[in-house]
């Protein structure tokens, strides 16, 4: 995939290596070099960081057998407890969205794995939830694109030959994907709120050739991968004879460029994708290419309760399940020692968040800095989570602008040492002596997280009620920021845009006021092109926020990726994008012969 960046009289710096570093003690460090063209020079520049992306080596299941075509994959997905409300696109829901369309579904950019993971050069693992860094990205349906300053635009080269589908159902013959797609899509996201607001930085988009299409930019998003591309439902490209049809959200009229079809959903219970035969895409293994995919049938089950997928995963009616609570970890080594685990740190973050505007404590900062000194954040992490990554908001270690916590300024280091006798010094010195009491609003799955910080706090002299709230109460109190003094939520902490942008808002004005300045650090760093300056500014925001102590962060805990020998070509990748294993279940070839010696 060719990939050329022109800044018109601009010579910039692209980060374009990292080095990944496992948890298990055992680190790879490896780079890359890309090339930036600008109108007189090409300039090559190597820059190295720290990542850490799984704490064990995945296990490889490629075969010195040929590959075969044939046979099911069931997947347990993220959201496989949730029924969806439809496989609209722009669904309402379009979080669950982006899991139940991706199989069928295609973006103009997403992550390449056959180039830079196991399968090319091994430089990334893709051993981490939601996010790629940028310099890890290939064309899906853009072959290639060019990014230029004046005026500030995308370029986006379209593959030729793709074709949809067709849908006899909503009577559509199969065609051939073109640029018309595109802008028809952009334009339908910029016309539906909430959506709209990912792609304000789009100003225009419009064809200058059957393959080729434009954006023109208001400013430079250094987020518009994540919301456009990899995964995230409203940047599919999608068909306007699908999305007109009577009803869009019926599977029955789904249309897609995909390596599967949607051919059938049962209502709480399983939706059926089948193997597109014409599809687009190819792979080469051991020298010989092959058309994608290889299995005949993906199925996505809506199930219950967990209880109910942990059976299935350990009887071998699910293949794959990339999402497994650290707690099973044993049992299904006693119960199913074939299945293969590997370990790895999640893309979120459990934290309290303060409420720093209206509480008649906690708008003061150095109450919020003594209740994190006060909290014994490494038992709770043995307790809670099972271990984990202690230091781990509002960044993950790896994440471009994470600080290493040994490099942070003396007094952030200090909210992570467990000292009882500093915490009640400051909170005497802020003015109560004999300590405070104040009131911490939890859900229930959270009541032992919640019943330790109670403890733990009164050995400072804070008395903390607890209250429990039902899901529904909880977000609409923390969306308006009507809970007294602390309530729980959970940050992502893998794409940084993402997660600082998250920290700064719920609704206008809710957790920090524009005359703090962290909405114009963010801004800063959301519009700034070059990357290795869009790094410096996201790593002093990440700074900034620690140290004003907003929220009390817990453990980055640990998740089992489980899957089957019998899955073959997979190299134990979590994710593409947002919630998207497409790129690898379109290479996965099943050894249906091994999994029936297996009895399965």
């Amino acid at each position: 995939m060719k990939r050329k960046i022109i800044w018109l009289g601009l010579s910039l710096l692209l980060v374009v290596a990292l080095v990944l570093s496992s948890c298990n003690k055992t680190t790879t460090s490896s780079s890359t070099t890309t090339s930036m063209t600008t109108t007189t020079t090409t300039n090559a520049v190597t820059t190295t960081s720290t990542t850490k992306t799984s704490t064990t080596t995945p296990v490889t299941t490629t075969s010195p057998t040929t590959p075969k075509y044939g046979g099911t994959i069931t997947l347990i997905t993220n959201w496989y407890s949730s029924t969806p409300d439809g496989f609209n696109s722009l669904s309402v829901r379009q979080w669950e969205a982006s899991v139940w369309t991706n199989p069928f579904l295609e973006w103009l950019v997403r992550a390449d794995i056959e180039k830079y993971g196991p399968r090319g050069s091994n430089q990334y693992s893709f051993g981490t939830w939601e996010e790629v860094p940028d310099a890890y990205v290939g064309g899906e349906l853009a072959e290639s694109w060019e990014i230029s300053t004046s005026p500030l635009k995308i370029t986006f080269n379209l593959r030729k030959g793709v074709m949809w589908t067709g849908n006899t159902n909503i009577g559509m013959a199969p065609r051939e994907f073109v640029a018309d797609d595109v802008v028809y899509t952009i334009l339908r996201v910029k016309n539906t709120p909430p959506q709209a607001s990912y792609i304000t930085f789009i100003k225009t988009c419009y064809t200058t050739g059957k393959y080729t299409v434009v954006w023109e930019l208001n400013n430079w998003d250094a987020n518009w991968y994540f919301n456009v591309g990899g995964g995230m439902s409203m940047g599919a490209m999608v068909a306007k004879e699908s999305v007109t049809s009577a009803d869009p959200a019926s599977y029955k009229n789904a249309v897609g460029t995909g390596p599967f079809i949607l051919t059938d959903y049962v209502t709480g219970s399983m939706a059926t994708y089948s193997r597109n035969q014409n599809y687009w895409g190819k792979t080469t293994i051991d020298g010989k290419e092959y058309q994608m995919p290889f299995i005949d049938k993906l199925y996505y089950p809506v199930v219950a309760d967990e209880s109910t997928a942990i059976a299935a995963l350990r009887t071998g009616k699910v293949d794959w399940w990339p999402n497994v609570k650290l707690q099973y970890s044993t049992t299904l080594t006693q119960t199913s020692p074939d299945l293969i685990q590997t370990k790895y740190l999640g893309g979120s973050v459990d934290i309290l968040r303060f409420n720093r505007l209206t509480s008649k404590y906690f708008t003061n900062k150095n109450l919020r800095q003594a209740l994190m000194i006060g909290t014994d954040l490494n038992t709770i992490a043995k307790l809670i989570y099972n271990g984990g990554e202690v230091y781990s908001w509002p960044l993950a270690p790896g994440v471009p602008g994470f600080t290493a916590l040994d490099q942070l300024p003396a007094a952030d280091q200090q909210l992570f040492k467990y000292d009882t006798t500093l915490a009640k010094k400051m909170i005497a010195d802020a003015g109560y002596p004999t300590g405070f009491s104040m009131e911490l609003d939890v859900d229930a799955a959270h009541t032992d997280l919640a019943n330790a910080l109670v403890g733990m706090w009164s050995q400072i002299g804070v008395k903390a009620t607890i209250n429990i709230r039902d899901s529904t109460t909880l977000a609409s109190i923390r969306g308006g920021v009507t809970y007294k003094d602390c309530i729980y939520y959970t940050y992502p902490v893998v794409n940084p845009l993402t997660a600082l942008g998250s920290i700064r808002s719920t609704v206008v004005g809710a957790v920090y006021k524009p005359s703090e300045g962290f909405d114009a650090m963010y801004n800063t760093a959301q519009q700034t092109a070059d990357p290795v300056a869009q790094t410096a500014a996201v790593k002093a925001l990440a700074v900034a926020y620690l140290d004003d102590c907003g929220v009390l962060p817990f453990t980055n805990y640990y998740t089992l990726n489980c899957y089957w020998p019998w899955m073959k070509n997979y190299y134990g990748e979590l994710e593409v994008g947002y919630h998207n294993e497409k790129s690898q279940l379109e290479r996965i070839w099943v050894d249906q012969a091994l999994k029936k010696s297996m009895g399965k």
